[in-house]
C-alpha cells in the first residue's frame, strides 16, 4: 500500500512543480517584455510631447501680451495636438480658451466677436515668428514658421458664466470649460500620472483611421476616462493603454455625453446608437487591441504603434 501511493504521488508532485517552473518562467519573461515595452513607449512619448515644449507656453504667453489685459487664457490639459484645422472638435482639442473680457462685445454674435479676435491677432502678430493666422467657424489658428499650430477659441463672459459660440456660430451657449479638465486630472493622479501619457498614445494610434470614424481627441480622452473608473490593474502606460483600448471596442457603440455642455454628445458626428460608423470604429479598434494584446516582443509593440 505505501509503495502504491509513493508512485502516484511523486509524479503528481513533479508535475506541480514543473508547471510552477513554467509558471515563473513566463511571469519573468512578461515582466521584462513589460520593462522593455515601457521603455519603447517613454521614448515614443518623447516624440508625441515635443509639440508640447515650452515653446509651446510662450507663444501663448505672447498672445495674452498682445491681447491685453481685456481678456482671461484658459490653458487645456492636451491642447491641439491632434487637431490639425480650423473647426473645434472639443475644448481639449484647443491650446487655449481665450475669455474676452473687452468694452463693446455686449449684443455681438459670435461670428462678429471671432472676426474682432482674428482681425487683432492677424495685425498684431510678428510675422518673423507666424507663417500664418487663419479663420475657422469657431476657432482662430495661429501656423508658426517652426510648424507649430496653435488653436485659440475665443469665448465671453456674462456673470459667472463662460458662453462660446454654438456649433453654427450662430448664437452664444454656456459652458463649464473646467469640468471635464478636473476630471481627467483626477484619474491621471490616481493612475501615477500614467494616463495622460497612455491617452496620448492612444490618440496617435487612431489618428491614421479614416476620417469618417476617427474619434476627435476629445473622444479619446472621455472614453479613456471612462475605462479607467474603477481600474485595479498595474498603473503602467502599457496596461492603461491596452486596457482603454479593449474597454473602447464596445463603449464607442454608444453617444458619449459633453459633460462640459459644449454639445449633448461629443462624438454626434459618429450618429446614433450602433449605426454604421460607430459599427466601424469598434471593429478597427478591436483590429488594433487585438495585435496589441497579443504582441509578446518589442518589435511587434514597435509594428503596432508606428514609430
Amino acid at each position: 500500500m505505501a509503495g502504491g501511493g509513493g508512485s502516484s504521488y511523486f509524479p503528481r508532485q513533479r508535475v506541480k512543480f514543473r508547471r510552477l517552473v513554467e509558471k515563473t518562467v513566463e511571469e519573468t519573461e512578461l515582466r521584462g517584455l513589460d520593462a522593455e515595452v515601457g521603455d519603447y513607449l517613454q521614448t515614443v512619448l518623447a516624440k508625441v510631447n515635443e509639440r508640447q515644449s515650452d515653446k509651446v507656453q510662450r507663444y501663448i504667453d505672447e498672445i495674452a501680451q498682445i491681447l491685453g489685459g481685456d481678456q482671461e487664457i484658459e490653458k487645456f490639459l492636451f491642447g491641439g495636438s491632434v487637431a490639425k484645422h480650423t473647426f473645434v472638435d472639443g475644448l481639449s482639442d484647443i491650446d487655449a480658451l481665450v475669455i474676452l473680457n473687452r468694452a463693446g462685445l455686449e449684443g455681438k454674435t459670435p461670428v462678429e466677436v471671432l472676426r474682432d479676435f482674428f482681425d487683432s491677432l492677424d495685425a498684431s502678430l510678428l510675422r518673423d515668428k507666424v507663417q500664418k493666422v487663419s479663420v475657422g467657424k469657431l476657432a482662430v489658428t495661429v501656423s508658426y514658421e517652426d510648424g507649430i499650430e496653435l488653436q485659440l477659441l475665443p469665448a465671453i463672459r456674462r456673470g459667472d458664466s463662460v458662453c462660446i459660440s454654438d456649433a453654427d456660430g450662430g448664437s452664444w451657449k454656456t459652458i463649464n470649460p473646467k469640468v471635464f479638465q478636473r476630471d481627467l486630472t483626477k484619474a491621471n493622479e490616481r493612475l501615477n500620472n500614467a494616463l495622460v501619457p497612455a491617452i496620448k498614445l492612444a490618440k496617435s494610434l487612431l489618428s491614421d483611421l479614416p476620417a469618417e470614424i476617427r474619434p476627435t481627441g476629445y473622444h479619446v480622452e472621455a472614453l479613456s476616462v471612462e475605462a479607467t473608473k474603477g481600474y485595479r490593474g498595474p498603473k503602467t502606460v502599457k496596461s492603461l493603454l491596452q486596457h482603454i483600448l479593449t474597454a473602447s471596442i464596445s463603449r464607442v457603440r454608444e453617444p458619449v455625453a459633453d459633460t462640459t455642455s459644449q454639445s449633448r454628445h461629443i462624438d454626434a458626428n459618429l450618429g446614433k446608437k450602433n449605426s454604421q460608423q460607430r459599427e466601424k470604429l469598434s471593429l478597427a479598434i478591436a483590429a488594433i487591441a487585438r495585435r496589441m494584446n497579443a504582441a509578446s516582443t518589442v518589435d511587434r509593440w514597435k509594428e503596432i504603434i508606428g514609430f
